[in-house]
């Protein structure tokens, strides 16, 4: 057991083990620092309840995570709770039982919070909006307790027309109720989200042809130059005030796109990266020598990308933002790129490509080396699949082969019901 005073530095230089580890301050008894075998640091108070002495029970509790906690408010906060176990409360038990009367609402707070310590960004925003658009309105006023496997059903179904979003959501909600048992709030192997029947989903497979690449690589090109109209679902609704006045005719012209937006989206095209990958690539993550892309944090963790001559070539061609880290920078110093949709929605509604994704450039990318006859494993190492069942989608672009066996074999017996000679 390892004492000494708590400070961020000491905190900081706390390494990991495969075990849990505790370190307790040497100035406040009882007040120490939780260090998990995945790295996750928290604050916690150790304690007996008085007049027991070394027969009592030693309870520990959890008071935040470090990095949303400093030590110093750590520390306070500690000697609060110490301060009522010196009265007599038992700060677990007494936890537990406004745990079990929790609402979903109110331990959904602390959930989401747990996600954004252990889950990335972009996961954490998604379960957040999910959060709050679906579950709250539903059964965010129910005890967490209370809530039945009917209930999650019940929220499952009026998703059927969605079936990703009703299957994620029951996932979420799973993930919530695990925490919840943990968290002493729901009986353990009581949760009501298992045993879900998920709806099928059938995956979104969209690539586009040589013709419509033309198309988008037009509409890109006039949007750099010239300027694109917004798509008309997405164009900005005037107030009443604006539409009273009188608006000069210039006001509607359009204006030459951002550069380092439209240079986006043709990257996107040209490697198959996420959005994320290429809004946020920063510039020492850019091999141009060897021609790679070396990405210290995706979906998939670390990954390194094999980019080719057309792709490098965009980016030798960027200009760089003295102080700015990114390749593609944004309005704020030190930020990137962080919104590039309005300008898809105008490119592809002038490339008269309704409905397709950002996301479709990277199945599309993938699509090409698929069909020229490219191995699956080859596919996977474009993307950065973690699994090559993720790459399996691509399958049945890869079988040239059989499609020309099967051509060759209609076209014999076509001429052969005919009565035709077959040609040498």
């Amino acid at each position: 057991m390892a004492v000494q005073h708590i400070t961020k530095r000491t905190i900081d230089a706390l390494s990991t083990t495969r075990h849990h580890e505790y370190v307790w301050d040497n100035e406040l008894p009882g007040f120490g620092v939780r260090v998990t075998a995945s790295g996750f640091k928290a604050y916690v108070v150790q304690y007996r309840l008085p007049g027991l002495g070394r027969r009592g029970t030693v309870k520990r509790i959890t008071l935040g995570a470090h990095g949303v906690l400093t030590p110093d408010d750590a520390r306070r906060l500690a000697k609060r709770e110490l301060g009522k176990v010196a009265q007599g409360v038992d700060l677990a038990a007494e936890r537990a039982t406004r745990k079990k009367a929790a609402t979903i609402k109110e331990l959904g707070t602390e959930y989401l919070k747990d996600v954004e310590l252990h889950r990335k960004p972009g996961t954490a925003k998604e379960y957040r909006r999910l959060w709050e658009k679906h579950v709250l309105p539903a059964i965010g006023s129910k005890f967490v307790a209370e809530v039945a496997t009917s209930d999650i059903r019940r929220l499952h179904r009026t998703l059927h027309k969605t079936p990703y979003l009703a299957n994620r959501l029951a996932a979420m909600l799973g993930a919530f109720f695990t925490f919840a048992e943990k968290e002493g709030a729901r009986r353990s192997n009581d949760n009501p989200a298992h045993g879900i029947e998920f709806f099928v989903e059938k995956p979104r497979e969209r690539f586009l042809t040589k013709e419509e690449f033309k198309r988008l690589g037009a509409a890109l090109t006039k949007a750099e130059s010239d300027g694109l109209p917004p798509a008309p679902q997405h164009r900005r609704k005037a107030s009443k005030e604006a539409k009273q006045k009188h608006r000069p005719k210039s006001a509607d012209t359009p204006l030459p796109a951002n550069p380092f937006a439209v240079a986006a989206i043709r990257l996107l095209a040209l490697t198959g990266c996420r959005e994320n990958e290429v809004l946020s690539l920063r510039w020492d993550a850019v091999d141009l020598e060897r021609g790679y892309l070396r990405l210290a944090d995706t979906k998939t963790g670390r990954s390194v990308r094999p980019i080719g001559e057309s792709a490098a070539a965009i980016l030798e061609t960027l200009p760089r933002v003295e102080g700015n880290p990114f390749v593609f920078p944004g309005l704020k110093e030190n930020e990137h790129l962080k919104e590039i949709k309005r300008l898809w929605y105008a490119a592809r509604y002038a490339a008269k490509l309704d409905g397709l994704r950002l996301h479709d450039l990277r199945h599309s990318f993938a699509s090409v080396p698929a069909t020229s006859g490219e191995s699956l494993l080859v596919v996977r190492s474009l993307l950065g699949h973690k699994r090559a069942s993720t790459t399996e989608r691509y399958a049945h672009l890869s079988d040239d082969p059989v499609k020309r066996a099967a051509d060759r074999a209609s076209s014999d017996i076509a001429t052969w019901l005919k009565g035709e000679h077959e040609s040498n």
